[in-house]
C-alpha cells in the first residue's frame, strides 16, 4: 500500500474530529468517540493491529488521560476555593482599581503571569490557573477559555523546565539517529536555541494580536470587523509590543545562550514585573480606558459569592503565590525536590501481557502538588467554614467527571494511531505515515510544512512533549532526505508543537471542564484555528527563509 494511501487512511479520525466539531458542532466528548472509533477500526483492519495489541493501546491511552484529570481537578478544586473564599473578588477589585481596561489586564495575565506558569510547569497548567483569573477580572468564560489557550501557543516549546526538548526531543534523538554527526547534548542545544528564535518571535507580537482578536470576537457590534478591532488595537499597542518584544527577547536570548529550562520562566517574569511597572507609572496605557460589553451571565456558570469582598489584596495573591514558588522548587533541576517526587510511581509492566509499560508518578503532577495542598491551605488562611469547603470539593468532582470521559478517549485514540506503527504487515503507522507524505509533497517549501505537523502533533495528543516524541525523527529524516538543516527542522517541530497547544482537544475540553462552560468546544476550536494558522504559517516561513543561509549547519 502506497504512503500517500497510508497518509489519507490516517488523516480519517483527525477529519472527522474536525469535521464534527468544527462544521456539525458536536460537543467534544461525541466527537472524539467516533474519532475513536474511526482509529479503531483502521487499526484493526487495515493496519491489522492484533486485538491484545490494540486493546492494549486503547487502555495504555486511557491510563495516561489520568495525568490530565488530576491536573484539571486540581485546578478546578484551588478555582473553587478561591471563588468561595472571596480571593477572586479581591484580586478583581485590587487589578480593576491598578488598571480598567480589560486590553490591559488580558496582556498581563496572558503575556506576564501565563508565560511564567508555563515555565516553571507546563502541561496544561497555564490556561487551568490563568483563565479562571480572567473570569475574575470580569471576563466571559467564552473568552477567558480562548484566550487562556491562545496565550500559550509561543510558550510550551521552551516551557515546563525543559521538558519538550529534553524529556521530548532528547528522549527519540539519540546517537543511533544522529550517526555521529553530533553529540546528542549539542543538538538539543541548537534545537534550543532556533527554537527560541522562531518562538520569542511569535511571543513578540502575540499580545498584540490578543488585543485585535479581543476586540473582534468580544468587543462590541462596531468592534467586531476587522477596521474595527484594528481601530480599537491601536491605542494599545505601545504596552503590547513592548511587553511581547521584551518577553520574547528574554525568551530567545535564554534559549540560545542558556538553554530550555528556564527561557519561559524568565520571559513571564520579564513581562509581568515590566507591565506591573508601567501600570504602576501609567506609562505606555491607552488614553481612553475600554471595557468588555456588558454580557447576560450563562446560567451554568459558577458565580462568586464574593464580588465586594474586604479581603486584604496580599491575601487573596497569597495562594498564586504559593502555586508559584511551589512549581519552581518541585520543576527546576538541580533542587532534589523534583527526583524526590519522581521516585513515587504506580507502574503497570506489560498492560495486557503487551510490551507497553504504564507509569503514574502521582505526586509530581501539578494537580496534585501543588494544587490540592495550596487548596487545603486556602481553606485554612482565608478561613472557609466547613460547609463552604465541603461545597467547593462536591462542585469540583461533579465538574471533573464531565470532562473525564471526554479526556480517556482522546488520549486513547491517539496511542492507538501512534501504535498502530506495530503491524504485522509492515505498515509505517497512522501518525507516522502522515508526517512522510507531508515531507514527500511539500518538498522544497518543507519548511513551510513542518510547523504544521508539530501542530498536529499537539492537536492529537495535547503535548508539546508528546509531539515532539511522534515527529522528531521525522522532520530530522525529512530534513536529511531534502539537504535541509536537520537542527532548524526540529526546531520548527518543537515551535509548531506549541502552537498546536492552542487548538488541542484535550486542552480545549480541559479549559471548558475548569470554568464549567458547556458544549463550547466547537466553537472555541473554530475560533483558534485562525490565529493557529497564522502564526504557524509565519513560523514556516521564518524556516523557508533561513534555511538557504544555514546551509552549512547540521
Amino acid at each position: 500500500m502506497s504512503m500517500l494511501s497510508l497518509a489519507l487512511a490516517g488523516g480519517l479520525p483527525i477529519l472527522t474530529i474536525l469535521l464534527l466539531m468544527a462544521w456539525l458542532r458536536w460537543p467534544a466528548a461525541r466527537a472524539m468517540a467516533c474519532g475513536w472509533l474511526v482509529a479503531s477500526a483502521l487499526g484493526v483492519l487495515l493496519w491489522r493491529m492484533p486485538p491484545l495489541w490494540w486493546a492494549a493501546s486503547a487502555l495504555y491511552g486511557a491510563l495516561q488521560a489520568l495525568d490530565i484529570v488530576l491536573i484539571v481537578f486540581g485546578a478546578i478544586l484551588l478555582m473553587n476555593h478561591l471563588r468561595a473564599s472571596g480571593a477572586i473578588g479581591a484580586i478583581r477589585q485590587h487589578l480593576g482599581h491598578l488598571v480598567q481596561d480589560a486590553r490591559i489586564q488580558l496582556l498581563l495575565i496572558g503575556l506576564g503571569f501565563m508565560t511564567l506558569i508555563e515555565g516553571v510547569a507546563g502541561f496544561g497548567t497555564p490556561g487551568a490557573l490563568g483563565a479562571p483569573l480572567l473570569t475574575g477580572l470580569g471576563f466571559p468564560p467564552l473568552a477567558a477559555a480562548a484566550f487562556g489557550l491562545l496565550f500559550n501557543g509561543s510558550n510550551p516549546p521552551l516551557g515546563a523546565a525543559g521538558v519538550p526538548v529534553n524529556g521530548g526531543i532528547g528522549s527519540v534523538m539519540d546517537e543511533g539517529v544522529l550517526q555521529g554527526a553530533m553529540e546528542p547534548a549539542a543538538f538539543l542545544r541548537g534545537v534550543a536555541g532556533w527554537t527560541g528564535v522562531f518562538t520569542g518571535s511569535t511571543l513578540a507580537i502575540m499580545g498584540a494580536l490578543g488585543v485585535f482578536l479581543l476586540l473582534l470576537w468580544f468587543g462590541r457590534p462596531d468592534e467586531r470587523t476587522l477596521r474595527g478591532a484594528w481601530r480599537g488595537t491601536r491605542p494599545a499597542l505601545p504596552f503590547a509590543l513592548t511587553l511581547g518584544v521584551l518577553a520574547g527577547t528574554a525568551q530567545f536570548l535564554v534559549g540560545w545562550f542558556v538553554g530550555p529550562e528556564l527561557p519561559t520562566a524568565v520571559a513571564g517574569l520579564v513581562a509581568l514585573g515590566t507591565g506591573l511597572m508601567l501600570v504602576h507609572r501609567r506609562w505606555l496605557l491607552p488614553r481612553e480606558i475600554w471595557q468588555l460589553p456588558e454580557t447576560e451571565p450563562d446560567p451554568g456558570e459558577i458565580e462568586s459569592p464574593d464580588e465586594a469582598s474586604t479581603m486584604p489584596v496580599w491575601l487573596a495573591w497569597t495562594p498564586y503565590i504559593v502555586v508559584v514558588v511551589l512549581l519552581f522548587v518541585t520543576r527546576m533541576p538541580g533542587l532534589g525536590v523534583r527526583e524526590l517526587l519522581q521516585q513515587v510511581t504506580v507502574r503497570w509492566g506489560r498492560v495486557l501481557g503487551q510490551e507497553i509499560t504504564y507509569t503514574l508518578r502521582p505526586l509530581y503532577i501539578p494537580g496534585v502538588i501543588p494544587f490540592i495542598p495550596v487548596a487545603l491551605l486556602t481553606a485554612l488562611i482565608h478561613r472557609m467554614p466547613s460547609e463552604e469547603v465541603a461545597r467547593a470539593w462536591r462542585q469540583t468532582a461533579h465538574q471533573t467527571l464531565r470532562i473525564a470521559a471526554t479526556l480517556l478517549v482522546a488520549v486513547s485514540m491517539a496511542q492507538i494511531m501512534i501504535r498502530s506503527a506495530t503491524n504485522p504487515v509492515g505498515y509505517a503507522g497512522m501518525m507516522q505515515s502522515l508526517g512522510v507524505a507531508l515531507a514527500r509533497v511539500a518538498g522544497p517549501l518543507y519548511p513551510v510544512a513542518a510547523p504544521w505537523l508539530g501542530a498536529l502533533g499537539a492537536f492529537m495528543t495535547g503535548s508539546s512533549t508528546s509531539s515532539n516524541i511522534l515527529f522528531s525523527v521525522v522532520q530530522h529524516d525529512a530534513a536529511a532526505s531534502l539537504g535541509l538543516p536537520r537542527t532548524l527542522m526540529v526546531a520548527l517541530q518543537n515551535a509548531g508543537g506549541g502552537l498546536g497547544n492552542m487548538i488541542s482537544v484535550l486542552n480545549i475540553a480541559a479549559v471548558c471542564g475548569v470554568l464549567g462552560l458547556q458544549r463550547a468546544e466547537g466553537g472555541l476550536l473554530r475560533r483558534l484555528l485562525v490565529p493557529t494558522a497564522i502564526l504557524a504559517t509565519l513560523v514556516g516561513l521564518g524556516g523557508l527563509l533561513l534555511a538557504p543561509l544555514l546551509a552549512s549547519i547540521y
